[in-house]
């Protein structure tokens, strides 16, 4: 359960700062990427746990550093 929550996350969170987008060039710092922001499950069935992998990257040049993750 926990997995799952922080798995939606991350997602939730890579999603937001690609929704923020419009880094300029020039930016300096860390800079989160996902490849892949969205993924359909599909239908789920009750006591499933459905898993699949967000992959983040920092694109940025200097080092990312993720202090908290809320799950909704």
């Amino acid at each position: 359960m926990f997995m799952k929550r922080t798995r939606f996350a991350l997602l939730v969170l890579a999603a937001t700062a690609v929704a923020a987008g419009g880094y300029a060039a020039e930016h300096r710092g860390p800079r989160i990427s996902v490849e892949q922001p969205r993924f359909d499950f599909g239908t789920v069935r009750p006591g499933a746990q459905p898993e699949h992998v967000f992959e983040i990257k920092n694109v940025g040049d200097e080092v990312l550093e993720i202090q908290q993750v809320l799950p909704s």
